[in-house]
């Protein structure tokens, strides 16, 4: 090939290159207008209060039902509600909600968001946490967690005169124990720990119930036998003052009879 041909072949080449790079810069430029209209347009639709967006979220914002029971009454949960709703449809919402519900109050355990579309409402569900006792006016609950109760709202449950030092992880396992046994605990009043760190009851006939260190294993088959100790001794002894089980696992419970 003569060089005026291949010189001819070149110059045809960089004109095809040129058109090739304006042709790109003007599809560039036609899809920035394009994107900066969508842009401004979907701005305009959002911004603004009487804006479409704005005004299609007030619409069809859902109502929010909230089911609290009793025991959680005068926290005000309903105003610290998000004041837009719409986006509770959300996934994840429930999840974040519970959170923010929890965080600000302790006394809440768990936050259920139960969605109904077809009405356009949102039923928002708390669940209490439920003291096992009453601790300094706090509720400790199985998880170990102490939180503020609403007062008056537990008067019926024993009250505990512990230290701070207690093993709370160790403490709730064994109220959770203590509780499963329905003929004793609804009897006990109070619940404290001494310094050899020995736990006693106090039941509602007056009995002191020496108990023990904490554990979990025995706890059920221990309140078991002294159920039957206790109803030995009212049948027989008139009752009893005290009991005390630090010798069970000797085979045996000291009785002391009321009077003595």
């Amino acid at each position: 090939m003569s060089r005026k041909a291949i010189r001819k072949q070149h110059v045809s080449l960089r004109f095809k290159r040129r058109e090739q790079l304006k042709h790109q810069l003007r599809v560039f430029g036609v899809r920035g207008v394009a994107l900066a209209l969508i842009v401004g347009f979907g701005g305009g639709l959002v911004a603004g209060r009487d804006s479409y967006a704005s005004l299609f979220i007030q619409h069809h914002a859902p109502l929010v039902d909230l089911n609290m029971p009793q025991v959680l009454a005068g926290l005000p949960i309903q105003a610290g509600l998000p004041k837009n709703t719409f986006w509770l449809w959300c996934p994840g919402s429930g999840l974040w909600l519970q959170r923010q519900i929890c965080q600000r109050y302790p006394s809440v355990r768990a936050v259920r968001l139960e969605r109904h579309f077809d009405m356009n409402r949102l039923m928002v569900h708390v669940e209490p946490r439920i003291p096992l006792v009453t601790w300094n006016g706090f509720g400790f609950d199985k998880e170990g967690v102490l939180f503020p109760v609403v007062p008056r709202a537990w008067n019926a449950l024993p009250q505990a005169a512990l230290p701070a030092s207690v093993n709370k992880h160790d403490l709730s396992l064994w109220l959770v124990r203590l509780a499963s046994v329905t003929d004793l605990w609804p009897q006990v009043t109070s619940v404290r720990e001494d310094l050899s760190e020995t736990m006693a009851l106090t039941l509602k006939t007056g009995t002191v119930v020496i108990w023990g260190t904490l554990e979990t294993e025995p706890t059920l088959y221990k309140a078991q036998a002294l159920l039957r100790v206790l109803d030995d001794a009212h049948q027989n002894l008139g009752g009893a003052s005290r009991a005390d089980l630090r010798f069970f696992e000797q085979g045996r419970i000291i009785v002391l009879p009321k009077g003595k």
